[in-house]
């Protein structure tokens, strides 16, 4: 099967600048999902997408194809993920007669993606009847205990809000980590969209971590747990999962 990553990396940032080429624990941002897909066992082809000749220089030394640079209606703030796949495959398509089976979705601000979550995606779906599997986790804050602001005041979110005045009580609610999307081509082609209508989760495991990087903290953050963390499970002796 010819089954395809795409990593989406702009050069324009409002929160950090040049946040794709940003450096932790020795690394560039866009080389995490590199070599992510480039220790899969089922990806075949990875392509960076990207508008910056640096994020593009550094992406072929690390492995992954770069066809084009992303034209500029694509690579502005505003501009979706949606956008950027379908200009990417419509690329792929009418300069390669290139058609994937399977697309999945890395992201570079989402650096603790491993390629065994991305490997159990890719299954995941081969072995489900589903359009798309979505990497997901339990919501922390749960939106029934949440408020409006309107007219200076606070209203409540839900109508349901004193039925749940118990943690315990909350219905699961899961969010997407945004870390990994896999899905089929036929699926994105008949829709037009990634969420598609059957959507699948994946579960993390208690030893995965996901988190986004998109302030400078969120960089400290990242670099500090790339670092320390395993250090600190043996030295306060918690179980490794």
């Amino acid at each position: 099967m010819k089954i395809l990553t795409i990593i989406p990396a702009r050069a324009g940032s409002k929160g950090i600048p040049h946040k794709n080429i940003q450096k932790i624990n020795g690394k560039y941002l866009v080389q995490y999902p590199i070599e992510c897909a480039k220790k899969s066992k089922f990806v075949n082809r990875i392509i960076v997408s990207t508008d910056g000749e640096k994020i593009a220089n550094v992406a072929k030394k690390s492995g992954a194809e770069v066809p084009f640079l992303r034209p500029k209606k694509y690579s502005h703030s505003k501009a979706s993920q949606l956008d950027v796949i379908i200009h990417a495959l419509n690329y792929l398509e009418k300069n390669e007669s290139y058609i994937p089976d399977i697309i999945t979705i890395l992201h570079p601000t989402n650096p603790f993606t491993t390629s065994a979550l991305l490997d159990r995606s890719i299954s995941k779906l081969k072995n489900s009847k589903a359009d798309l599997v979505l990497g997901v986790m339990p919501i922390k804050t749960h939106p029934f205990r949440s408020f409006w602001h309107k007219s200076k005041l606070l209203k409540k979110f839900s109508s349901d809000f004193d039925k749940y005045y118990q943690r315990q009580l909350f219905p699961p609610l899961y969010f997407p980590t945004g870390d990994i999307y896999t899905f089929w081509y036929k699926s994105f082609k008949k829709y037009g969209k990634v969420f598609c209508p059957k959507i699948t989760p994946l579960f993390y495991k208690k030893n995965e971590i996901s988190m986004t990087i998109d302030t400078p903290f969120d960089l400290f953050q990242c670099e500090m747990m790339m670092k320390n963390w395993k250090s600190y499970q043996r030295e306060h002796k918690f179980k490794t999962f």
